[in-house]
């Protein structure tokens, strides 16, 4: 996939991500927490298996280290599975740090545009500037808002998907124009 390509998938998948979490974020929020806890486990569990089916076998080294990750991941499964509140409570934490690191690209992305001399750079600038209040504004109360903040992040997501858009549309036609 090119770079254009894929930037406008990222940007789609925040367009997506952003309209889901803004609308129905407590199911989003539980089945997140239900695939990603039963896929950890199912995976330790299949890894685990694997070890004791293999045991006596010449590479009984490289199953002993996938055991280890077979247990670890076993054991985070389940810590998903059965203490969600708690995951679902880091989350916007870690959303709202990628939030500002979207921005700050978006803000070199602006820069980059005034260096090509496009008179619309400011239109970016301002944008990430956004962005980067927005991801502040999540990462300063990420504990304390539950469902609302998750809505917030949809909203920071809809926006950030928005604004690459405008962003990588803006670029293309600068590129071409040259």
């Amino acid at each position: 996939m090119n770079g254009k390509k894929s930037m406008l998938a990222a940007a789609g998948l925040y367009l997506v991500l952003g309209l889901v979490l803004l609308f129905i974020p407590g199911l989003t929020t539980a089945l997140f927490c239900a695939a990603v806890g039963g896929l950890l486990l199912l995976y330790g569990v299949i890894t685990i298996v694997s070890f004791f089916v293999h045991r006596g076998s010449s590479a009984s080294f490289t199953f002993q280290a996938e055991l280890i990750l077979g247990i670890l991941s076993a054991i985070v499964g389940g810590f998903f599975l059965t203490h969600s509140n708690f995951i679902i409570s880091i989350i916007p934490a870690i959303l709202g740090l990628y939030v500002v690191i979207d921005g700050l690209v978006n803000l070199k992305r602006g820069l980059d545009m005034r260096a090509y001399g496009y008179a619309g750079w400011t239109a970016t600038l301002v944008m990430s500037v956004v962005s980067l209040v927005l991801g502040g504004l999540i990462l300063r109360h990420p504990f304390g808002v539950g469902l609302t903040l998750w809505r917030i992040i949809g909203g920071a997501f809809l926006y950030q998907g928005l604004s690459d858009l405008w962003a990588i549309f803006t670029l293309n036609k600068l590129i071409k124009g040259e």
